[in-house]
């Protein structure tokens, strides 16, 4: 599955704090992620390069620390694209992000409940 996290970051995560921590972590990145993924495509919308950037850059880190690479190679793509204040097909990255998301979601609901 594409929104799992890396096996070698899920063994980090279980060995500070194991399924509990993972479960607390996953659903504060998919809380956070919704909000930021709804406003950087809000920001495309207007034409914000530099509020797109922000979210991008937010969502690239916490994508990374969760080991999330599917996601996280993206997003690395995406934020180079923004902070060069280049919006092209932003949208639609920004659109295969949401439905990654929800993948995370049913990965956390199905592993770390």
């Amino acid at each position: 599955m594409a929104a799992e996290i890396s096996p070698e970051k899920l063994a980090e995560l279980k060995s500070l704090g194991g399924d509990e921590l993972i479960a607390k972590l996953l659903a504060k990145f998919i809380e956070n992620s919704e909000k930021l993924l709804r406003d950087a495509l809000a920001a495309v919308a207007a034409n914000d390069a530099a509020k797109a950037e922000y979210c991008v850059h937010t969502l690239k880190g916490s994508a990374l620390s969760l080991g999330l690479t599917d996601m996280s190679n993206i997003l690395v793509d995406l934020n180079t694209r923004t902070k060069a204040k280049n919006l092209t097909n932003a949208d639609q990255d920004l659109k295969a992000l949401q439905k990654m998301l929800q993948d995370v979601s049913k990965y956390k609901a199905e592993k770390f409940p």
